[in-house]
């Protein structure tokens, strides 16, 4: 059932990134950020995970672009939380992290409590439920 729903969010991901990427010929569409005010983040955590993990694709294979855009649509979707004033870089990388500890035998639980750590946010932690399920997202990225 998880990989049903798992794989549910990944495919409406698929379709919003789709949407949004619409083709307009016209010049009337405009984005203004002036209101959005975003503010950096950062933990000790955060940097040294970002600091010991994977950074690009390169290094890990080829993980498909859409895949990880698709991951980062699912993972704002269901986990606002842990979303809230993230980059998508960020995002992404509980994808590449993931998928490089599953490429190198990593067991699956050990990559989850990963995730855990990954994908937490300030001083939001996901539950080992949400954990699991952002694991069954991570996996369908995976080349």
């Amino acid at each position: 059932m998880k990989k049903i729903i798992a794989a549910a969010l990944v495919a409406s991901g698929a379709v919003l990134s789709l949407v949004a990427c619409g083709d307009d010929d016209s010049d009337s569409a405009s984005v203004t950020t002036d209101s959005v005010e975003l503010q950096p983040t950062s933990t000790a955590e955060e940097t040294t995970a970002a600091e010991t993990s994977v950074t690009s694709t390169e290094q890990l294979g080829m993980i498909d672009q859409g895949k990880l855009d698709a991951f980062v649509v699912a993972f704002r979707t269901g986990y606002s939380d842990l979303s809230e004033n993230r980059d998508d870089a960020s995002i992404e990388n509980i994808v590449i992290v993931s998928c490089n500890d599953l490429s190198n035998g990593v067991d699956e639980q050990q990559v989850t409590d990963k995730i855990m750590a990954l994908a937490a946010n300030n001083d939001v932690q996901p539950t080992p439920e949400q954990a699991e399920r952002i694991y069954d997202l991570v996996t369908p990225a995976c080349p």
